[in-house]
């Protein structure tokens, strides 16, 4: 089954999807767009179309440019803060674009309504795949701790072995059952593009760019006004048969533009700073028990809380380590989470090894990863003694 899901749909999918596109396209050209609905109900229409695209745009070009660029991205999403502010963000933006699609979905559900006479039942299918695919997203997004780390390290390797033409579906092999559901139903929507209204993503009006401006002359009943000079063009008139109220609505357009690019750049400024790293936290060192609680030669599970510039994190702040005390007296600590996924390894004292639960990923005593999917040694955290004291420098991330 994993090798239906995860192999063969993909490239089934992306086949159809472009050769059945570019048929569409040579052979029924009109069927290209959106067959937009505003006519019959606007706005209804747009409770729905704006959230939808609105939200739902954000997210495509987030989960793309992460898959383009993962390294990047994992820089980025290195940080807890920078990560927060984009889980939140993400998640907003799905509740907009699932509030759209539900919108969207109910405008055409009374049988006499106009948008359901124009629904045909390949829209139908469509609208239930999207509304599965946003659902299994959101639910990613709530009951997966830092969802977007784990579609970093998951789904974009799955993605480039894809690409790549040497498919191996381990990493998303072994998910929970929604996150499948996530991944393959959004293969299921591009399966079904060239079939459906779908299309109309790839219609790019670029050719607005260039083309010449249009006069538009709003057939409204105006005011009477003093006679005046006939007009020389269609542009004047238009000028001169503008309504007394268009200077003070104009006005109000320019202040309310204003004010929310002044709301912009003060919400914005800060959110920026914060995912360039412009605002760093600074390490602190955090005592973690006196010298005789470790012994020599054994390796002890400790808590502190991380040096989080959010003082209402609460229970999201508390970490933990493994620290390890040599014959020799030198400290080492390493950071709890596994280097693949993020999961609390587990120390085996008979085995000497650490052990991840999540996915059998093993690592050795000093942290070098034994057997498994880990790609890399478990993170560490520097440690000294002062006093009779054993300190471990805390910071967002463990430093490697």
């Amino acid at each position: 089954m994993n090798n239906v899901l995860f192999v063969a749909l993909p490239y089934v999918a992306w086949t159809l999807a472009i050769l059945g596109g570019l048929y569409r396209y040579t052979a029924n050209r009109f069927s290209y767009s959106s067959l937009s609905s505003e006519l019959l109900e606007s706005r209804k229409l747009f409770w729905g179309a704006v959230p939808w695209h609105y939200g739902i745009i954000p997210i495509l070009l987030a989960h793309l440019a992460i898959a383009l660029f993962p390294g990047p991205a994992a820089a980025v999403l290195g940080d807890p803060l920078r990560r927060l502010i984009l889980e939140v963000a993400g998640m907003a933006l799905a509740l907009f674009a699932l509030f759209g699609l539900l919108t969207l979905i109910i405008r055409r559900m009374p049988r006499r309504s106009l948008p359901r006479a124009v629904t045909s039942p390949m829209d139908w299918i469509l609208l239930a795949v999207l509304l599965l695919q946003v659902a299994s997203g959101l639910a990613v997004a709530l009951f997966q701790r830092w969802g977007s780390m784990w579609y970093t390290a998951t789904a974009v390797p799955w993605f480039w072995s894809l690409a790549m033409l040497r498919p191996d579906p381990a990493a998303v092999a072994v998910m929970p059952a929604y996150v499948q559901l996530h991944f393959a139903t959004g293969f299921i929507v591009i399966l079904l593009f060239p079939f459906t209204r779908l299309v109309h993503v790839v219609s790019v009006p670029v050719t607005y760019l260039w083309r010449p401006y249009q006069l538009v002359v709003w057939n409204r009943r105006r005011r009477a006004r003093t006679p005046g000079p006939a007009p020389r063009s269609l542009g004047a008139a238009a000028a001169t048969e503008l309504p007394t109220g268009a200077g003070r609505r104009r006005f109000l357009n320019w202040l309310s533009v204003t004010l929310v690019g002044v709301a912009g750049v003060v919400v914005g400024a800060p959110s920026v700073a914060f995912l360039l790293g412009l605002r760093k936290v600074p390490p602190a060192w955090i005592p973690i028990g006196a010298l005789d609680r470790f012994p020599p030669g054994t390796t002890t599970l400790v808590a502190f809380n991380d040096p989080s510039p959010l003082p209402w994190a609460g229970v999201t702040a508390r970490t933990a380590a493994w620290v390890r005390r040599g014959a020799d007296d030198r400290f080492v600590a390493f950071a709890v989470n596994c280097t693949h996924l993020g999961c609390p390894v587990r120390w085996l004292p008979d085995a000497d090894l650490f052990m991840c639960p999540c996915h059998g990923g093993v690592f050795y005593n000093d942290g070098r990863v034994a057997s498994g999917p880990p790609g890399r040694q478990l993170s560490q955290y520097p440690v000294r003694v002062s006093g009779s004291t054993v300190e471990i420098l805390a910071s967002p991330l463990p430093i490697t």
